[in-house]
């Protein structure tokens, strides 16, 4: 008991010790530190003449167009399981529970492919 009284009497103490220690170091930290100069920017490049100048052998094509659905959700648990690293013997009795929840969230699955 006295000893809790007595360390709760040296607690503002202790407080601002360590905040006079803080801010005397970070004075002391703040003196020595220094901006440090910009890096020079690139060197302009000069312009390269047309006949040093390569050609691609055939046009990029434009992008793909994005699915307007994803069928990652659909059967996922059960895809998770067969594209793990278990053991062939260990996947058997997990897809033997993943298969039923993947039926049974089938059509909330199949909602959440159009988002």
């Amino acid at each position: 008991m006295e000893l809790e009284r007595r360390v709760v009497r040296r607690m503002p103490r202790l407080v601002l010790g360590a905040v006079a220690l803080g801010l005397a170091a970070t004075l002391a930290l703040g003196g020595c530190a220094s901006d440090p100069e910009p890096a020079p920017g690139p060197a302009p490049r000069e312009e390269i003449p047309e006949e040093g100048r390569l050609d691609p052998r055939y046009q990029p094509r434009e992008p793909l167009e994005e699915p307007w659905y994803n069928t990652d959700y659909l059967f996922g648990m059960t895809r998770a399981v067969t594209n793990s690293t278990i053991h062939p013997g260990a996947q058997v009795p997990l897809l033997v529970l993943t298969i039923p929840f993947d039926i049974v969230f089938l059509p909330f699955t199949a909602i959440g492919g159009f988002f």
